[in-house]
């Protein structure tokens, strides 16, 4: 539901900054866009959080019932899983980095343009940081 929603705020402010950017200034695109931006990241960051924790739980169970082999199963889907969310996060992120960025140069608002380019750049850095956390976690719970 957390996906659906993203992807429908990405494609509502694509279709909004071409349909009202002629009535918005630059700066209120530039706030959109890094608004929508954080939304998804926040969001991205919620999922792998409650993800990990459930994985965490599942290989501290099987561990504790004696099957390493299951826990190790586990982990790698765990972190299967959590590598594809990433990547589908950053996908999303630099759709809407594309449209906001391209909208603003559109606008004539380069410096925005750049200001939203590095927010995407951030957005980016943050969702791999969060992927190197989770299989330190996962990795953690699976070491015992």
């Amino acid at each position: 539901m957390k996906l659906l929603f993203a992807f429908c705020a990405a494609a509502g402010l694509m279709m909004a900054t071409n349909s009202v950017s002629a009535q918005s200034s630059p700066e209120d695109v530039a706030a959109r866009c890094a608004n929508l931006i954080d939304g998804i990241v926040e969001r991205c960051q919620n999922a792998a959080g409650d993800e990990t924790a459930e994985c965490v739980r599942k290989i501290r169970k099987l561990l504790a019932d004696g099957r390493e082999r299951a826990a190790r199963r586990v982990a790698a889907e765990c972190v299967r899983s959590a590598t594809a969310r990433t990547e589908k996060c950053a996908n999303r992120v630099e759709r809407v980095c594309d449209a906001c960025i391209d909208t603003l140069q559109n606008m004539g608002a380069p410096h925005l343009a750049r200001r939203i380019n590095n927010v995407c750049d951030d957005a980016i850095a943050t969702l791999r940081i969060t992927l190197q956390r989770e299989k330190h976690a996962i990795r953690e719970a699976l070491a015992g």
